[in-house]
Order: C-alpha cells, then structure tokens, then sequence
C-alpha cells in the first residue's frame, strides 16, 4: 500500500512539474494546490493557489522563458524530493535588478508533502547565490555587499 502511495505522489509531482513549471499551466494550480499549502521558503501567511500563482507571476516577469527541468524525482510515504533547475533569460526587473539578458541556471531541491492528492506543504532550497553571481557578473548594477545580498534575499522570500 506505501508503495502505492509513493509511485501516485510521484506522478502527481511528475504532472506537476511538467504542466505548471514547464507549460505554465496555473489551471491545475486549483486542482493540486491546497488551499492550505504552506512553502517554508515564502513569508509567513502566503498560502495557498493564489500565494503560489503570486510567487510564480514575479519570477516570470523577470524570467518570461521560465522552465523548469526535474533532474531527480525521489517518493517515499506522503514525501515526494526533486531536485530541479530553473532555466530561463533574465529579460525582466529582479527586485531591482535590471534585466541582463542573460541565460540563467538556478538549481534547488524541493521536498514536498502530498495527502490525499493535494499539495499541502513544501520545503525549498535553492542556489540563490549562485544566481546573484551570474547576475552580477552581467552588470555593474547588481548589488555586491553582503547586507544588499541579505535584503535582497529576504524580499524575495516574501514575494
């Protein structure tokens, strides 16, 4: 039965990723999302499909050609693990940045709690930094400081 359990989380997670974060599909936001989801990377009280569509529209904005590319889908229980990259071009505004055009590659993993067919929470880490410096080196713009980085990172967790 936990095997199961498992392989169904696995393909929800597999449709997931392919419909939303590749075609972009918001659609099954509302059909997979809880109303109650909680990312643990987001600020406090944004839950939900509207807090997840909110998150996404401003990567969008400063990645248009947003994709996402699952390179691991591991399932146990209710717990479903991918590790993914976001690939794209930074043709839009990044909480100040200004567009680059560059080609871009943020690489994270997400473990994600699945009951009853609904994604109800998610756990994030990212290489954040990593996509500063790819920024940064495009720009003289960008911010440099450690304190400017910190800012900079704690308003995107509250997007």
């Amino acid at each position: 039965m936990t095997n199961d359990i498992a392989a169904a989380n696995k393909a929800l997670l597999r449709r997931f990723y392919n419909d939303v974060y590749v075609d972009w599909n918001m659609t099954l936001v509302d059909e997979v999302v809880s109303p109650q989801f909680t990312s643990h990377d987001w600020s406090e009280g944004a839950t939900g499909p509207q807090a997840f569509r909110k998150y996404y529209a401003a990567i969008r904005s400063a990645v248009p050609d947003a994709r996402y590319e699952v390179d691991d889908l591991i399932a146990e229980g209710d717990r479903v693990v991918v590790r993914w990259r976001l690939l794209g071009t930074h043709r839009g505004d990044f909480r100040g940045i200004a567009p680059t055009g560059r080609a871009i590659t943020l690489r994270g993993i997400a473990i994600y709690r699945v009951d009853a067919d609904k994604l109800m929470e998610r756990w994030v880490v990212s290489d954040l930094h990593g996509l500063l410096e790819e920024l940064r080196e495009s720009s003289p713009t960008i911010p440099i400081r450690k304190n400017e980085y910190r800012k900079l990172e704690k308003e995107l967790r509250t997007t």
